[in-house]
């Protein structure tokens, strides 16, 4: 919850307003493919919730779509081994990239709006190539921190 408020504070006084990363799905990522399970529907539910409390957006939407992207990371942890902070990287941008193309699919479905649309289109590439680059430097800190079973590593 610390990356969401530290994410929501710092890029929202860039004056770059359609490029901001996001932290959550990174984590997300990390958490499903190195952590467990657990862990990552734990972080998914953690940032959705924040994210929610935090956005103006539909009521819900935020959840749903973390979750959903928790369960997309299930299903690609046995099919793919995440081995360097480059591949890392381009998960964590076409995971923005899907993640749009959900809000897009809850707006039409749910209230048959397509004004949103070019909205979300219009900012979903930049936002997903900068949490690509934010993900090629948070991956070796996230191997950092992570707790060793044993010690001497």
């Amino acid at each position: 919850m610390l990356f969401v408020a530290f994410q929501s504070s710092l890029f929202s006084f860039l004056p770059i307003e359609f490029s901001k990363p996001d932290i959550g799905i990174p984590s997300i990522i990390y958490a499903t493919f190195f952590l467990g399970p657990l862990e990552g529907l734990v972080t998914a539910f953690l940032f959705g919730f924040t994210q929610e409390l935090l956005s103006s957006g539909p009521h819900g939407a935020l959840i749903f779509t973390k979750v959903f992207l928790f369960l997309s990371c299930i299903f690609l942890r046995s099919k793919l081994y995440i081995e360097s902070q480059y591949l890392f990287a381009l998960i964590s941008s076409s995971f923005v990239l899907l993640e749009s193309v959900l809000f897009i699919a809850l707006a039409f479905f749910a209230k048959g709006e397509t004004s949103a649309i070019v909205t979300v289109l219009k900012f979903c590439v930049p936002n997903a190539v900068f949490t690509g680059v934010l993900a090629l430097f948070f991956f070796p800190v996230l191997e950092r921190l992570k707790l060793r079973p044993y010690l001497g590593v």
